[in-house]
Order: C-alpha cells, then sequence, then structure tokens
C-alpha cells in the first residue's frame, strides 16, 4: 500500500479542516485507505476518494434491474418506433438526474425484411426450412409478435438456387483447403458456421471465392449443446436459435455505407449503393443448427478437413455435388431511415474544452439484455451517480459526456456518424473515450485499451468489489488469470493482459479514425445467446446477474474512471507501457518475417531507434507529471502541469496517418486497426503485419516507414510538453 506523498498528522487535520463540511462527513472512513490516486496530489487525492466514495454507494441492482426491465420489454431494431421509445427513455432518465441531455438523429441507409428469408432444399427432397426461432415457454418474451425472422443487415436481395457447399469458418484458409480437396465454390450456395471472425468477413470472402449465396448457422460446437445446457435450462444456444447481426464490410469502413468520413446529415452527398464499397453482393441468411442439420448431414463429396467437424452427430462431408441443392432468397427494404443518439454532458469547472466521453449502444437485434443494455443500465446508474454527486456540490474539472448511441449493431453507425460530425472538436478537446457494450454476460472482468490506460483501468479496478468473492474487481481478475495460465507460468506474477482494440463496437471511430486514446471493459462469462430472441430479461435473471450486481460494479467502474479523468490535476495516462507494448508488437512481427525469410525486407534498426525515442520521452514525461503535480499549488507549476496534460490527451493524434491504411483509408491509427480478416480482433501494426502475411516486401518497407514516421510525431508531441 503506498502512503501519500508529503501527508503528515498535522497536514490530514489542516486538510480536514479546509475540506467543505459535506466532504468532511464520514472522513475517517477514508483514512483507512491513504494511498495516492495516480494524477492527483495529495489533497487531490484526499477530495477525490471522498466524492468517489459518495459515487460509489448509488449504483443500485434495483435500479439496474428496472432499467434492464424497461430496455427489454420489446424488440428495438435501429430506427424503428420502438428503438426510439428507448432513446426517450435514456433521454428522461438522464435528465431526471439533472444532466443535460438531448436527442441527436441522423438519417442513415438501413435494411429489415420485407419478408422472412426463404431457405429451401430442393434436393435430395424439396422442404422450406426455419427462418424464425422457437418460442420458449419459460421466457414470455420469445412469443413477441414484434421478433424479426432472423436476417442479416446489409444483406442485399436475392433470390439464388445453387448446389452447396459446406466451408466451415468461411475464412481464407478454409477455401484453401476446399481446393486441396478439389471442390471448387463458384456458382454454389456456401454454408458456413459462425466463429472465428466477424460475419462481414465471411460473406466477403464467399463472395471473392465466387459464391453465389451465404448461409450462416451457429454450429453447437461453438455456442450450444457440446459448451453446457442450453436455454432455458442452461446459458448455451438452443437448437432453434440463430445470430442475426450485420455483414457490413467493417474492415473497410464502418458507419452509414452511404456517407464514408461524413456525418449522415442533410446536405452530406451520398453515394450511390452500387459505390459503397462495404457492402456486400451477395444475399446472406442467418439459421439455427437445427435447420443446419437438415442441409449439411446430406451433403455428399469428400470428408471434412481437419478442423472442419462441428457438433452435429454425423461426419461432416463438404458437398459441392449436385445430390444437395439449396433455393435461397432474400427480400430486403432498404430505405434512408432515422436513428436517434441520446447525447448528456456535465460541464467542467476548470476545463470545460476537455471532454472525457463515456459511450453505449443501445440498439438491439431483439431484446438485447446483454448486448446492448447491460451496458446502457450501467450508464445509467453511472449518471445517477454523477446526479447525486452535483446534488452536493461536485463538478467534474474536465467535461464529461455520456453518449447512447443507436444503431450499433449495423455497423457502428450512431457513434461513427457523430464522431465524424464533430471530428474537429474532437481531435482538439477529447482526452479519452470510455466504451462499454457488453457490461455483463456474467462474472469475470475483462479490458481492452490503449496501452496509455493500463494503469488507469488496474488502478480503478483495485477500488471496486466484486459482488460474489468481495475481494477487489483488480483481486479476482488477476486470480482467475493466474489460474488459467500454463502450469509452467504458475509461479509468474504477471498482471491479467489488457487486450488490444480491434473493432467491433463504438471505439472504432474514436481511437482508428481520430486518434483518441480508448478504452472497452466488462463482464463476461457463459454466453450462448447472441443476437437472438433469447438474450432478454429472463436470461439474464437467470444465469448472466440474477442479483444484478456486476451491473453495479460495471457502473461503478466505468463511472470512477470517468470521474479521475475529468479530475486528475495530472491527466493518468503512462506512454512507459505504450512504449514497451509496440516493442512486443515488432518483436513477434520480426519472429514471423524471420520464419518467413523476410526480415531483410525492412530496417529493423530504425524501427527499434523510433520506440527507444518514444520510451526516453515517455519515462521523461512521466517524471515531471509527477513532479508538477507534487507542487500543483505553484502557479509556475500549474502552467507546466497544462502542457503535460495537453501532449498526454494529444501524443495517441500523433498515431494517425492522415492518408489510411493501405486500401482502407477511413482507417487511420498506425498501431490499432482490425485486419482484412481478422474480424473484431486487433491486428496491431496493421499494414506492416498485412504486408507480411501477403509476403509482400514492397509494401513491408513502405508499411514500416509510415510506421515510424507516426511514433516520432507521438514522441515529437511528448517532447513539446517540457522544451
Amino acid at each position: 500500500m503506498k502512503p501519500l506523498r508529503g501527508i503528515t498528522t498535522i497536514s490530514l487535520v489542516v486538510i480536514l479542516f479546509i475540506l467543505p463540511a459535506n466532504i468532511r462527513f464520514g472522513f475517517s472512513q477514508a483514512l483507512v485507505d491513504l494511498r495516492a490516486l495516480d494524477g492527483f496530489s495529495a489533497r487531490g487525492t484526499l477530495l477525490e476518494r471522498r466524492w468517489e466514495e459518495q459515487f460509489l454507494a448509488v449504483p443500485s441492482a434495483a435500479s439496474a434491474r428496472k432499467h434492464l426491465r424497461r430496455l427489454t420489454l420489446e424488440p428495438h431494431v435501429a430506427g424503428t418506433k420502438e428503438d426510439y421509445a428507448t432513446a426517450i427513455y435514456v433521454r428522461d432518465q438522464l435528465r431526471s438526474y439533472g444532466l443535460t441531455a438531448e436527442l441527436k438523429e441522423y438519417q442513415v441507409w438501413l435494411n429489415y425484411p420485407n419478408s422472412p428469408g426463404i431457405v429451401e432444399l430442393i434436393a435430395p427432397r424439396r422442404e422450406r426450412l426455419a427462418v424464425r426461432e422457437a418460442i420458449v415457454s419459460a421466457d414470455p418474451t420469445s412469443s413477441n409478435p414484434g421478433i424479426t425472422p432472423l436476417f442479416n443487415g446489409y444483406s442485399p436481395s436475392g433470390d439464388v438456387t445453387a448446389p452447396l457447399v459446406y466451408a466451415n469458418y468461411g475464412l481464407p484458409g478454409d477455401y484453401d483447403e476446399l481446393k486441396k480437396a478439389g471442390v471448387d465454390v463458384k456458382g454454389k450456395i456456401v454454408i458456413v458456421r459462425y466463429g472465428n471472425s466477424f460475419r462481414g468477413v465471411k460473406a466477403k470472402v464467399a463472395e471473392d471465392q465466387g459464391a453465389t449465396g451465404c448461409i450462416i448457422y451457429s454450429d453447437p460446437a461453438d455456442d450450444g449443446y457440446m459448451q453446457g445446457d442450453v436455454y432455458p435450462k442452461g446459458p448455451w444456444r438452443p437448437v432453434a436459435s440463430g445470430q442475426r447481426g450485420s455483414v457490413q464490410y467493417l474492415f473497410n469502413y464502418p458507419g452509414d455505407p452511404l456517407t464514408p468520413g461524413k456525418p449522415s446529415i442533410p446536405g452530406v452527398p451520398r453515394l450511390k449503393v452500387e459505390d459503397a464499397t462495404d457492402l456486400t453482393r451477395i444475399p446472406v441468411q442467418p439459421i439455427a443448427y437445427d435447420v443446419a442439420r437438415k442441409l449439411i448431414a446430406p451433403l455428399q463429396g469428400p470428408v471434412r478437413p481437419r478442423g472442419f467437424q462441428g457438433g452435429l452427430p454425423f461426419a461432416y462431408h463438404v458437398g459441392g455435388t449436385d445430390d444437395v441443392k439449396v433455393h435461397l432468397k432474400t427480400d430486403m427494404d432498404y430505405q434512408t431511415r432515422t436513428i436517434w443518439d441520446v447525447v448528456a454532458r456535465i460541464d467542467g469547472s476548470q476545463d470545460k474544452d476537455r471532454w472525457v466521453i463515456m459511450g453505449n449502444h443501445r440498439d438491439a437485434w431483439v431484446f438485447g439484455a446483454v448486448d446492448p443494455n447491460s451496458g446502457t443500465s450501467a450508464m445509467l446508474e453511472a449518471a445517477r451517480g454523477f446526479g447525486q454527486l452535483l446534488k452536493q456540490g461536485w463538478k467534474p474539472k474536465r467535461t464529461i459526456i455520456l453518449c447512447s448511441w443507436d444503431a450499433e449493431e449495423y455497423g457502428l453507425i450512431g457513434s461513427t456518424e457523430w464522431a465524424e460530425e464533430y471530428a474537429d472538436e474532437l481531435q482538439e478537446k477529447a482526452v479519452a473515450y470510455l466504451n462499454v457494450d457488453v457490461a455483463v454476460s456474467g462474472a469475470n472482468f475483462s479490458a481492452s485499451a490503449v496501452p496509455s490506460l493500463w494503469k488507469l483501468i488496474r488502478s480503478v479496478a483495485r477500488d471496486v468489489k466484486d459482488p460474489k468473492t468481495g475481494k477487489s474487481v483488480y483481486q479476482q481478475w488477476q486470480d482467475r488469470a493466474r489460474d488459467q495460465r500454463p502450469e509452467a507460468e504458475q509461479g509468474l506474477t504477471a498482471e491479467a493482459r489488457i487486450g488490444a482494440l480491434g473493432s467491433g463496437s463504438d471505439f472504432t471511430p474514436f481511437l482508428q479514425h481520430l486518434g483518441v486514446a480508448s478504452t472497452d471493459m466488462g463482464f463476461g462469462g457463459d454466453y450462448g445467446v447472441y443476437h437472438s430472441a433469447y438474450d432478454s430479461f429472463y436470461w439474464m435473471a437467470h444465469f448472466g446477474d440474477p442479483t444484478f450486481g456486476y451491473h453495479v460494479a460495471a457502473a461503478q467502474l466505468w463511472g470512477t474512471m470517468a470521474m479521475r479523468l475529468a479530475d486528475a490535476e495530472g491527466l493518468p495516462f503512462d506512454y512507459t507501457d505504450y512504449a514497451y507494448q509496440i516493442r512486443e508488437f515488432f518483436n513477434e512481427a520480426v519472429r514471423f518475417a524471420k520464419r518467413r525469410n523476410l526480415e531483410s525486407s525492412f530496417d529493423e534498426k530504425t524501427m527499434y531507434a523510433a520506440v527507444d525515442d518514444f520510451l526516453k520521452e515517455a519515462v521523461r514525461v512521466e517524471s515531471n507529471r509527477q513532479t508538477a503535480i507534487a507542487q500543483v499549488a505553484n502557479s509556475e507549476n500549474e502552467s507546466k502541469l497544462k502542457s503535460i496534460n495537453h501532449a498526454l490527451a494529444t501524443a495517441e493524434r500523433a498515431l494517425i496517418d492522415a492518408r489510411g491504411l493501405r486500401g482502407r483509408t477511413w482507417y487511420k491509427h498506425e498501431i490499432y486497426a482490425p485486419g482484412i480478416y481478422t474480424g473484431y480482433a486487433a491486428q496491431p501494426l496493421t499494414d506492416f503485419q498485412q504486408a507480411l502475411d501477403d509476403r509482400n516486401t514492397t509494401n513491408a518497407k513502405d508499411s514500416l516507414e509510415r510506421v515510424v514516421e507516426a511514433i516520432k510525431r507521438a514522441t515529437s508531441v511528448l517532447r513539446q510538453a517540457h522544451d
């Protein structure tokens, strides 16, 4: 336990005397833990801990439960009247807590099904197959007439009949295996299983391979009975459940397909649909695994290659012969439709033009109890906590903005359009973006973030209690990480890993388009009803979080993180972790390049030198930050601290390359972006790694030079803090 720097008994008494009465109340409890908070002076730590103590006491399980029940009463696909009703609910709740909150509208290109898709077995027999999920008698909302049939966002209308080929997960390597087996998918319909990548990747690869249509199903090996008991007995996907979702080519660009890089507001020119490069051209249809069984079981042709076998109780064959033919039809209603973000703000008292942004999406494919409204409930509880503090006289130093995004499920649309509309302001003013999508599907905490915010995440996790164990969230997180390490590593004391940010949620436009430092976090668990009608209040109350204690913990973590970023005298960023992480990424890439005999195609020394310089500057800034915080009462140091804070907040921007990534110019971050085939997962040093994957030595050299330039720009920003 680290004592407060420079605090004595006398200074504690003096500080206590000058604190406002409402802060002095209960002060003895605060003395139990005198750990200095990163970014805060001794006096600032005491003030912050007292405010945090009051904040942590506000979020409640009963209130979170009430929010979730209200938000999951009806299916609320983006752009529908039910979706609008949730926007009004969130706005009005925020206003009732004393926050300024408004709706922000965008007009975006969305599809709904005109009629249920048709998946029909033509041979060896004729049978029309189900594209709706079954009613589960135990779950009252599963019979709601507003539940859409299974469909994919951004699938085009199409009507094709062709032989069927089973292509495993539908990734490039799977098609390579089919070719080795003598199976060509050109002119055929492919059936692929969910998993290992984003569904839009599966549609894109199928299209590139010449398939005329794509059927996607959830295999029981991945999230069904092979994982455990299925719903309603357990949390896993039942036989008649499918996964909706967008097949937008998110790896090209997110947001409204017709306004890439620009907001979907009146006066902004729109692309013709045929010119949009993030839309698939072949019909795509999701189905449940009881339906998939009827399609895969009769397939002839070669027995599946290694890794193709799923969990259905027979040997999979890959098909491609005329023995099994399928009729696939999708009929879509595409229109420009209105969506509604909700944006609330708490203006800062000292630095109003520095923004700490919290975001979560609100739209769902059906009820969305886990995805996303566990996050919406947590946001509302955090906002309720802020409201209580405001009534007690608290005001953050920096502005806090809370955003409830719409149409995330179609392709991060609400967040992307807002970020594109306010791009200039965000690049000037944003401190950080704190994302929560799925706040709760279980009890296991995890986080992803840029490395400069790793220490902040761990610090906050130390100060929030895990509802089940009574330990801190941090300790529970560490214990689980230790237990999951290989036996040979059990003695190591390394901290639980914080992941890299890829895509698939609303941090994407902030980090990868604008260069705003970002985080994403939540509590996970056994969750097999993703994007189905069974992601419902009943599922959450029986499996995800029956006590709603983890909704409370999520609100506490999220709100406390925002408060520390908003209130710290010296922003709690640490770029030394960033430098070490970039070096680790590059070391991995070099090892990969050597295995492919490509190491002579690029200059390792220049990259390592750039990282070393970045590290030296990060260490220097950190030392100066600590000194300035300790002497914050000195007016000269206040000016220095302001300069350091500016550098810390904007160094991430320097990792943006205005030219964009190769062939994907919307993505501009040189360190973090999704790969073309990785789906939601990050592919660090993205273009450089892709060039190595492609064995393209010219691109590898050019891409690494761009990375080096970006690191040098970030180093220069940090250096300016004390030049």
